[in-house]
C-alpha cells in the first residue's frame, strides 16, 4: 500500500492483494493510503459542480435486470419530457453543467437528441454539455445506420464536450450475460470510449458494484480502465456506483457504507493515471459520500438537480443539494469546498 500512497503504480498482484481480505485493519490501511494519495494530488480541496441532470425519457427497451428507472410506454412511472420543459429547467436553474442521459427508445431518437444539444449550445454557449453514454452512442448509430464515429463527430459538432461514464456496469462477461445482455457489453463500452478519446472527447468511467460481483471482478474492471487510459488518455474521472436494489429485485441490499468506502479507496490506489475520483452521494448517501473524501475521492459530483435514476431505484438521498448544503457537507468532512466547471477547472477559470 505504500506505493499507492505515494501515487506510484501498483502491480496487478498488488491490486488483487488489496482486496484479498477486507478486515477492519485492512480497511483502515486502505483508507490511510488513499487519503495520503489524494492529499498529494489535491491537498485539502474537494470539488463540486452546479449541474442539472436531464433525462428526456425513461422509456427503454434494454430490460436490464437491475434497473428500476427504465419503463415501457404503458408503465405507471413512464414519462417523456418535451424540449420546452428541458429548456425551461435550464433557463430557471442556470447550471454550469448539463448531464444528459436517456433510455433506448424512439420517442427521443438520435436526431431529436442532436437538435436538443444544438439548442442548448446556441442558447447557453458557456454551458458544459456532458451527454449520452456509450450504450446510447451504439444505439443511435444502429438506428440511423451511421458509424459510431459519425455519431460522435456530429454530437461534438453540435456541442457535446464530454461523455458520461454510464453503461459500463462492471466488466464481467458473467454478469453481462446475466443482467444486461440486450445492450453493449464490456468490450464495446471500452472501444467506444477509446474512439471518443481519439476524437478529442473526454469521458468519465463508472463501475456498478454490490449486485453479486466479486472483488476479483472489481479489480479487473479497475485494471481494464487503467490499461485503457494508458492507451488513449481520455478519462477524466472515475465514479464508483453503489448498487440500489429497489423493490422486487434479485437482491434486497446493496453494499454497506464500509464496502463502498473500500471501493473508493482501492480505486484511488489502482487508478494512478485517472485524475479524479468521485464520491457519488446520490447512490452512496450524503454521509458516506462525504466520508469518501477521506478515502481517496476528491470530488462530490454536484448539486444534481432533478436526479431520477437512483431515486426511481429507491435511493433515500435528497434529489438535489443546494450549493450551501454542498459546501457545508464538504467542510464538515474536513475539506475545503471548491466549485468547478465541467472540465474540473475551478469556477471562473473558464475552459474555452
Amino acid at each position: 500500500m505504500d506505493k499507492g500512497a505515494r501515487c506510484e503504480r501498483i502491480s496487478e498482484d498488488e491490486a488483487m492483494a488489496l482486496a484479498a481480505s477486507i478486515t477492519p485493519d485492512r480497511l483502515h490501511a486502505i483508507g490511510k493510503a488513499a487519503l495520503a494519495n489524494r492529499r498529494s494530488r489535491y491537498g485539502e480541496k474537494a470539488t463540486f459542480v452546479f449541474n442539472l441532470q436531464i433525462n428526456p425519457a425513461n422509456i427503454c427497451g434494454a430490460r436490464c435486470t437491475f434497473c428500476n428507472y427504465a419503463a415501457s410506454k404503458n408503465d405507471p412511472h413512464a414519462y417523456v419530457m418535451s424540449e420546452t420543459e428541458i429548456l425551461e429547467k435550464v433557463e430557471t436553474l442556470q447550471p454550469t453543467e448539463a448531464h444528459i442521459v436517456g433510455g433506448l427508445n424512439q420517442v427521443w431518437p438520435y436526431e431529436r437528441n442532436l437538435e436538443l444539444v444544438r439548442q442548448l449550445r446556441n442558447r447557453y454557449p458557456e454551458l458544459h454539455i456532458k451527454a449520452y453514454t456509450a450504450v446510447e452512442i451504439a444505439y443511435f448509430a444502429k438506428c440511423v445506420r451511421k458509424s459510431e464515429r459519425q455519431v460522435l463527430e456530429e454530437l461534438k459538432a453540435a456541442g457535446v464536450e464530454t461523455l458520461p461514464g454510464g453503461g459500463a456496469e462492471i466488466f464481467s462477461e458473467r454478469l453481462y450475460r446475466q443482467h444486461w445482455k440486450n445492450k453493449i457489453g464490456p468490450v464495446d463500452w471500452v472501444r467506444i470510449h477509446k474512439l471518443a478519446h481519439s476524437l478529442g472527447i473526454l469521458t468519465n468511467a463508472t463501475m456498478l458494484f454490490g449486485f453479486g460481483d466479486t472483488w476479483t471482478e472489481r479489480i479487473h474492471h479497475l485494471l481494464t480502465l487503467r490499461e485503457t487510459q494508458d492507451a488513449s488518455k481520455g478519462f477524466v474521472c472515475f465514479i464508483p456506483l453503489a448498487f440500489q436494489p429497489g423493490e422486487g429485485r434479485f437482491i434486497t441490499h446493496g453494499p454497506t457504507p464500509l464496502e463502498t468506502l473500500a471501493v473508493v479507496g482501492i480505486a484511488r490506489l489502482v487508478l494512478d493515471n485517472i485524475p479524479h475520483i468521485k464520491s457519488y452521494w446520490p447512490m452512496s448517501g450524503v454521509e458516506t459520500g462525504a466520508a469518501g473524501l477521506s478515502w481517496g475521492a476528491d470530488d462530490m459530483d454536484g448539486t444534481i438537480s432533478e436526479e431520477k435514476i437512483a431515486h426511481l431505484a429507491g435511493a433515500p438521498t435528497p434529489k438535489g443539494m443546494a450549493r450551501d448544503r454542498m459546501t457545508e457537507t464538504i467542510r464538515m468532512a474536513g475539506f475545503t469546498p471548491v466549485e468547478r466547471d465541467g472540465r474540473f477547472k475551478e469556477a471562473g477559470e473558464g475552459h474555452r
